[in-house]
């Protein structure tokens, strides 16, 4: 059974025009924070964040020879390009990401006899980038065992953004790119934060490291823009697009995920991804992943969800809300406290994605028929449309063509 994975930050209201009782928001949110800046309900840094590990420790292998903890991109023949089942090639071979397995503590270092030297910084090929959402269903670089199976690959969504306070790099939600200096997330992770105090990290994956060949990239949020309709009690309208200091350079692990059409339906859609790295169980036992994680999910239509929450303690008189999609519903697969804002993205043919909903709230974690609930992005794409014209953006970065 896969763990439970990703976030839910808060729960929508009962009654349309009502308050919940704040107990339940207590149960789903944890306490309030007191302030923009107070990160109580967030990870730590060490918690998600890069360690300050140095690497290069000089081991003694099994075989009684000395090797050194170094990125697998500098290792020797150990890890040579492999064949996979499916026919796709790795070239550096198989990386096993059980913590502690061997000498080195980073899952993207080896320990080799013959260290290579630290190649130049890849330039992209800008006539090589793809156009937005196309997935690397076989990630980049390597193959992985020894996770749990819901641990995406390396570059396998090059649209997922983690998003962080700047002051003190904690972690606060996910975030989805959409254009190279445009970051759109859930109004409810980010409208209390002023211009500044954000930071956008894209092409992150373990976040205890930052030894990957294809490093992560960070840029500072000038302007947040928040849905003028976004209600904070209930999160109907729950979206949001900062605008960043400067454009993420795009790669093969960096590019933007497409938009769907005004109003766009994804009711029946299967086999959608979400992602982050929320905790794996829901409430305050739950731990944060280090991995980037993914869970794949069929849409619920509106009105059947919409049932489904009433059987919960929501209680027969909640009406899910327009604004709101829904997916999931399998008993322990569900999206989890700790990733609010994180997109879900449903196939549209060839490995390619359109944007579907953010991560918004949820009952529990991981029951049987029990979806959870995502802001429904195609019925703010004309807002969208008109943000990034007043910046002055061409939308055919997430135009599907």
């Amino acid at each position: 059974m896969l763990f439970p994975l990703l976030s839910i930050l808060a729960i929508a209201v009962a009654y349309p025009q009502s308050t919940l009782d704040p107990s339940i928001l207590t149960d789903i949110f944890g306490t309030p924070p007191t302030s923009a800046t107070n990160t109580t309900n967030f990870p730590r840094l060490e918690d998600i964040t890069i360690r300050p590990t140095e690497g290069g420790e000089t081991y003694v292998n099994k075989d009684g020879e000395q090797c050194q903890c170094v990125p697998y991109y500098l290792c020797d023949a150990d890890l040579n390009a492999v064949h996979l089942a499916n026919s796709s090639i790795h070239g550096y071979g198989v990386l096993d990401i059980r913590f502690g397995k061997d000498e080195c503590q980073e899952s993207v270092e080896r320990c080799c006899k013959m260290p290579k030297p630290e190649p130049k910084p890849e330039i992209p090929d800008p006539t090589k980038l793809k156009a937005c959402g196309y997935r690397n269903p076989f990630g980049l670089d390597f193959a992985l065992l020894g996770g749990n199976g819901n641990e995406a690959l390396f570059g396998e969504f090059p649209w997922v953004v983690a998003i962080l306070n700047a002051e003190k790099l904690s972690y606060i939600g996910v975030g989805v790119l959409i254009h190279p200096q445009v970051v759109m997330t859930g109004a409810h992770v980010v409208h209390k934060y002023a211009p500044g105090t954000l930071v956008a990290r894209a092409g992150e994956w373990d976040t205890q490291t930052n030894k990957e060949r294809l490093k992560s990239q960070e840029r500072i949020a000038k302007e947040i823009v928040v849905c003028e309709e976004f209600k904070e009690k209930s999160l109907r309208n729950d979206i949001a697009l900062l605008q960043l200091d400067e454009p993420f350079q795009l790669a093969e692990h960096i590019n933007t995920l497409c938009l769907p059409e005004p109003d766009e339906d994804f009711d029946n859609y299967k086999n959608c991804i979400a992602n982050g790295w929320g905790k794996d169980s829901f409430g305050k036992k739950g731990r944060y992943a280090v991995i980037l994680k993914k869970i794949e999910v069929n849409m619920v239509p509106h009105d059947l969800c919409g049932d489904l929450l009433r059987k919960t303690r929501l209680g027969r008189y909640f009406k899910l809300d327009k604004s709101f999609v829904c997916a999931g519903g399998e008993e322990g697969k569900d999206t989890c406290q700790g990733d609010g804002g994180a997109p879900l993205a449903c196939p549209v043919g060839n490995d390619r994605y359109k944007l579907t909903g953010l991560v918004a709230w949820g009952i529990g974690c991981g029951e049987k028929d029990v979806p959870a609930v995502y802001a429904r992005v195609s019925m703010f794409r004309k807002w969208v449309d008109d943000v990034m014209n007043a910046w002055g953006y061409p939308t055919s970065s997430y135009t599907l063509n």
